[in-house]
């Protein structure tokens, strides 16, 4: 018990034991009634129960048919409900267990944790109907014996505080599977798991197998035949022995003989391990799918309990294949009953955990500290922020957590001081706790890309017309004057007919054209020739009208030329003998 203040009982029941556990004594008897009719029936079989010491009406198989509304037929034509045999069974079993004396007022019960809804309650109804357990103010308390034996595994040795824990019960008619909560109020996460091929009788039947198929051959044993069975009986329930003792030393021997064989039959645990090796993967093959088919991904421990948890295979294949510890207990087929006593130590109602796996009650409130108030983190809207646990009802002390290795790497990070930094998730991010927001930079303006081909247009332009105004005030004032010759006037030619005069050059309506300067022309010779050809000024192209240029500024007039200096005239060449060609422009 937690501190041996509290007298209670805890009893339990399976298909091939019923056990019985107090605070100084354990008591385990086969599930086999006589009874009596001078006196109350009495459970177990002769070997386990000295009291047997009459012949009486015998009872078997009643545990697996609890809540069948078809009773019993005994072998005097009795019937008999069987759940009302199991709860005499289990009253007679409380009695043995306490030495006769008087019951304690705390017992509690535990029922296969694959029964069904209706067998429950039928059995609850049985044992409300015993004398000793009909009181209404101490009602006996009916639990699963997964609960039961996770509240004894979490006495001793210990389970991790976090995570999900699978409960194996290697029985004698199958193994069952509960997935549990290790922080929980000890409701299974899923429904329990029956795997019926994998149990100690078919353990037996299978080392039985191995030892017949090693005895030789003759004549005098026929196994098939009507007299080698009560050999074969007697084989295999030491069978059944040497699987006991084959789990805690490697070597053991069969004490029974056969007809024909001299000596004993020895067995090892090799042969134990290959007799059990198909049946054992395939219960691991049903555990793993199970784990998958319920989505557990936080495995941390598998409990194991029940007779068959004392084979070392059974342990060591779990272990090497879920890479988890393998919990169980001194007494692992005694689990359950020692769970059922510490639960009912703590009075009913009372659904806390062990000192070393502390667990809040179901329903209490748990304190939340208060973080240091931090800027709300930014949410786009139409998103949802884990944040907030308020928002997701409320707290309970059951809610697993991630166990450290599964845990990511932030969230192995420390909080800042001044503020607790978590969620109910991970660590929040929060982008807006400056103290002052950062002045807006100028932007500089960012011409739109469609707007670029007509500031190109007209910014060329502009630069043509420039390039034009240039060239036009280039040739106005730096127009090469003609070289009056002596007796050689160089008056302007007249322009070809049809084309215009260009007197002036208007680029754009903003800029003035100034004219050119007028030349002066040397006085000339009487004699003068014909006058030669001047070279004709070229008129400008016009230049295309830029679609409303931007202003441009007003250039100033250009400063008058100053007045042109005469040039001397040549004297004439004088006329060389000979040449009687006329040069134009000299003088003969």
């Amino acid at each position: 018990m937690a501190d041996g203040a509290t007298p209670a009982l805890g009893l339990t029941i399976g298909a091939t034991n019923l056990a019985a556990v107090t605070a100084d004594s354990a008591v385990v008897r086969k599930p086999v009634l006589t009874l009596y009719q001078q006196r109350p029936l009495e459970v177990g079989v002769p070997s386990e129960n000295p009291r047997l010491d009459e012949p009486g009406l015998v009872i078997t198989g009643f545990v697996d048919r609890v809540g069948d509304p078809i009773g019993i037929v005994a072998a005097d034509g009795s019937v008999h409900r069987s759940e009302v045999l199991l709860a005499n069974g289990l009253r007679s079993l409380a009695y043995a267990a306490t030495g006769g004396s008087a019951l304690p007022a705390n017992i509690a019960v535990t029922h296969p944790s694959h029964w069904g809804p209706a067998a429950v309650e039928a059995l609850g109804s049985a044992l409300s109907g015993v004398s000793e357990w009909s009181d209404p103010a101490r009602p006996i308390t009916l639990i699963p014996d997964a609960a039961a034996t996770l509240f004894a595994v979490r006495a001793n040795p210990g389970i991790p505080a976090r995570g999900t824990v699978a409960v194996c019960d290697f029985g004698g008619s199958g193994t069952s599977i509960t997935l549990m909560d290790a922080a929980g109020d000890y409701q299974p996460l899923a429904p329990t798991v029956r795997h019926q091929d994998f149990s100690g009788d078919l353990i037996d039947q299978a080392l039985l197998t191995a030892v017949m198929a090693n005895v030789p051959s003759t004549g005098g044993f026929d196994p098939s035949g009507t007299s080698a069975i009560g050999s074969l009986s007697r084989l295999r329930a030491g069978c059944r022995v040497a699987k006991e003792q084959l789990s805690s030393s490697t070597v053991t021997t069969l004490p029974e003989e056969l007809p024909g064989v001299d000596g004993d039959i020895r067995l090892t645990r090799n042969e134990l391990d290959d007799a059990i090796r198909d049946s054992l993967g395939n219960f691991v093959s049903v555990l793993d799918e199970t784990l998958l088919r319920n989505g557990i991904r936080d495995l941390v421990a598998v409990v194991s309990v029940g007779g068959g948890a004392h084979i070392p295979a059974v342990t060591t294949m779990l272990s090497g294949h879920f890479r988890v510890p393998v919990v169980t207990t001194p007494r692992p087929q005694l689990a359950a009953a020692i769970g059922a006593a510490l639960r009912a130590a703590r009075g009913p109602g009372d659904t806390t955990a062990t000192a070393l796996t502390p667990a809040a009650p179901h329903g209490a409130a748990v304190p939340v500290v208060p973080p240091a108030p931090v800027a709300p983190p930014i949410v786009d809207e139409g998103k949802s922020a884990r944040t907030d646990i308020g928002d997701a009802g409320p707290v309970s002390s059951m809610m697993p957590a991630l166990a450290w290795s599964e845990a990511d790497d932030d969230s192995r990070g420390t909080p800042a001081a001044g503020r607790s930094g978590y969620t109910s998730a991970r660590p929040a991010l929060n982008f807006a706790d400056h103290a002052q927001p950062r002045p807006e930079k100028k932007k500089n303006a960012i011409l739109p890309w469609q707007r670029l081909p007509g500031m190109v247009v007209i910014g060329t332009a502009v630069a043509v017309l420039l390039v034009g105004i240039a060239v036009a005030i280039g040739f106005s004032d730096g127009k090469p004057a003609t070289t009056p010759m002596p007796n050689v006037s160089t008056p302007a030619a007249p322009a070809p007919a049809g084309v215009p005069q260009p007197a002036s050059v208007n680029p754009a309506p903003a800029v003035q054209s100034v004219p050119p300067a007028p030349q002066v022309a040397p006085a000339q010779p009487a004699d003068s020739g014909p006058p030669a050809d001047a070279p004709a000024d070229v008129p400008q192209a016009p230049v295309p009208q830029a679609p409303a240029p931007p202003p441009v500024p007003q250039l100033p007039p250009a400063p008058p030329l100053p007045p042109r200096v005469p040039i001397p005239a040549i004297p004439p060449i004088p006329h060389i003998p000979g040449i009687s060609l006329a040069i134009p422009g000299f003088g003969r």
